[in-house]
């Protein structure tokens, strides 16, 4: 999914609730109205963007519409003085690993299914403080290189393009939909630095020198 779109669309505060109530349990449309004390017609409206992103689906129980999550997608969003980055990941496994894994478990009692489950948020949980601590240390890197790039490049538009290439090497199209600003005038920019002796071309693409 577009991540543009998802942020759309979680925008909305209901339809944010319906999300985390169906995070609990499929429910049907009257229920969702009841629980969030919204009316039907615009429980209907919210559950048919939610369906056509792709985050619900719908199943016909005993002649009702009950809507469920339809599958693990995870939106990340990082705002930083050198960085803004809105990415989308679709969480999925294979069906033969999800077999292997319901084999797995299927043979263990509620107590040790449990466990498991502390045992694996305490690895989520390590995992998300290392991804801030590496996240914090980028963040204070890309303010070192724009402190370095300001003492040795007077021109704004040559100092932008630098700091973007200290990340990893870029197209023109890349670096002028990333920097908002047009692709002649990243071109020149480019080939200013360039004479410089500050960056390479390689097939269309930029390096640092």
């Amino acid at each position: 999914m577009d991540s543009a779109q998802l942020l759309d669309i979680l925008g909305n505060e209901n339809r944010r609730r319906i999300l985390q109530l169906l995070s609990h349990k499929p429910c049907y449309v009257s229920e969702i109205a009841d629980r969030l004390s919204v009316g039907p017609k615009a429980i209907l409206d919210h559950l048919d963007m939610l369906e056509r992103a792709g985050l619900i689906e719908c199943s016909n129980e005993q002649r009702r519409k009950y809507f469920h999550i339809a599958g693990n997608v995870q939106l990340e969003v990082s705002v930083s003085p050198h960085l803004y980055g809105v990415e989308t990941n679709s969480i999925m496994i294979s069906v033969e690993e999800q077999r292997r894994l319901r084999q797995e478990y299927s043979s263990m009692a509620l107590l040790n299914l449990n466990d498991e489950l502390r045992r694996l948020h305490s690895l989520r949980r390590e995992l998300m403080l290392a991804q801030r601590s590496t996240q914090a240390r980028i963040a204070e890197l890309m303010n070192l290189c724009a402190e370095m790039i300001d003492q040795i490049i007077s021109d704004h538009l040559e100092a932008e393009i630098l700091l973007a290439l200290v990340t990893g090497t870029r197209r023109v199209e890349m670096l002028s939909e990333e920097l908002n600003i047009p692709a002649n005038k990243i071109d020149k920019g480019l080939h200013q630095l360039k004479e410089k002796g500050m960056i390479i071309e390689r097939q269309k693409k930029w390096y640092i020198r």
